[in-house]
């Protein structure tokens, strides 16, 4: 007898849908001081962004053959762990390069929620209700961005840029426990 359901809740697939696009903006409101408390330039830190997005680009396409071939959960799990390495990596960076490379890989491992999400969605619901469905993940998309400078601002005004990340990665831990007990 199996505990995991037939289908998984749609907030699983909301939740790992939203990980990668929460850690996209949440540190936007800490970058002037990120520029200070690192020594750096402003271009520096905006790379943080801008690799961000190119990680998340390229990684898309590796995502879908990979898990047509090895399986949804397989990837989605070693793309959350990936995500939690790299915010590791940000929360604890002694400089922007190694921020930047934390960046990297946060996108590498967010872009599975943002793929997978999706695709299970898919893999799972009929056509009828897939759309529906697809319409929620989507709107995960939006709204995590949209809602993360203003929590990224709070944690940066009570204890500062690195809270940002701890956040995230506190969410990334809930978010993977959650894949792992609820996707099949």
């Amino acid at each position: 007898m199996s505990i995991m359901p037939d289908k998984p809740p749609l907030i699983i697939l909301i939740a790992v849908t939203a990980v990668g696009p929460l850690a996209i903006n949440i540190f936007l409101p800490s970058m002037p001081g990120l520029a200070l408390d690192l020594n750096t330039d402003y271009a520096m830190v905006q790379l943080t962004l801008s690799l961000y997005l190119v990680g998340l680009s390229v990684a898309q396409l590796a995502y879908g053959p990979l898990s047509d071939r090895y399986g949804r959960r397989p990837l989605m799990l070693i793309g959350l762990s990936i995500f939690l390495l790299g915010t590791i990596i940000c929360v604890m960076a002694p400089t922007i390069l190694i921020l930047i490379a934390g960046r990297i890989l946060q996108a590498i491992g967010g872009c599975a929620g943002v793929v997978l999400g999706r695709a299970m969605v898919r893999d799972i619901y009929d056509r009828d209700h897939s759309a529906s469905m697809i319409a929620y993940i989507t709107m995960a998309m939006v709204v995590a961005p949209m809602m993360a400078p203003t929590i990224g601002g709070v944690l940066d005004e009570w204890s500062g840029w690195r809270s940002s990340f701890v956040f995230v990665f506190v969410v990334g831990v809930l978010v993977l426990a959650g894949a792992f007990l609820l996707l099949a």
